[in-house]
């Protein structure tokens, strides 16, 4: 019997002006690809959360998810802010504001908490994200400090968050989404490029950082007393987009909506 997977789509912003990203506008977009195809599985749950209010509830979905035994992709929009206290990104939530996000904002490292002990391979997380200045700031000095641990590859995106004005929006998931959509079967890795080229057409973003798992180094150049590192994610140039092969891809699925 072929594995089960698991598919987490989560998209989270603050109401009212603290909103920097559209994210759940991604939502049907990912809803329309099919639960298999976005797991790369012949069966597969998927666990939808738009807009969420607690983070203990989106802990508790995302432990859930994590202690499947089968491939977990993790497909995530919305925006980083910076718990000045502790010095750690948190992604706000629904009820997020500058005086609450300590306590209604989902911390970085409980993401990481859940996903990075999981069997190398086994897990994909894609992000868009909008940061606001200090988590930007960090960022584009320490690559490292959106790292999910040494199991998780992460792909994705980051934009500053705008100052004012309409917020931004999840272009580079949705160009991920549509690939899966159209048939293309890809790897991560050739979504991943296809999809920041695409976003970089449609909607060119100030200075967008985007985060792929580091090669790992060739047994010519790696010493034989030392082990190869961890995949990390680090800032790539805007990729050039890579070709695309369609086939069919038949799923047998749950759906679940919570």
């Amino acid at each position: 019997m072929s594995a089960v997977g698991t598919a987490v789509l989560l998209a989270a912003a603050p109401a009212g002006r603290g909103r920097a990203m559209d994210a759940a506008s991604v939502l049907p977009a990912l809803a329309a690809v099919p639960p298999g195809v976005l797991t790369g599985t012949t069966a597969a749950t998927v666990v939808e959360l738009a807009d969420p209010l607690d983070p203990q509830t989106v802990l508790t979905r995302l432990r859930a998810a994590a202690a499947s035994p089968g491939p977990l992709v993790v497909c995530l929009a919305g925006q980083l802010h910076l718990d000045r206290r502790q010095q750690l990104p948190h992604l706000a939530l629904a009820r997020t504001t500058p005086a609450t996000l300590r306590y209604t904002a989902l911390p970085w490292h409980w993401l990481a908490g859940e996903l990075g002990v999981r069997q190398p391979g086994s897990t994909t997380v894609v992000v868009d994200l909008a940061a606001d200045p200090d988590v930007w700031q960090r960022l584009t000095a320490a690559p490292g400090l959106l790292h999910l641990g040494p199991g998780p590859l992460l792909h994705g995106r980051v934009v500053p968050a705008p100052r004012r004005g309409e917020p931004t929006t999840p272009e580079y998931l949705r160009a991920w989404a549509e690939l899966l959509r159209s048939g293309a079967r890809l790897t991560p890795a050739a979504a991943h490029t296809e999809a920041a080229a695409r976003a970089m057409t449609v909607a060119p973003a100030p200075q967008p950082v985007f985060l792929a798992p580091m090669p790992a180094p060739s047994p010519a150049t790696t010493p034989p007393h030392a082990s190869g590192p961890a995949p990390t994610a680090t800032p790539v140039r805007p990729p050039v987009p890579a070709p695309t092969l369609s086939s069919s891809i038949a799923t047998a699925y749950r759906w679940v909506m919570l």
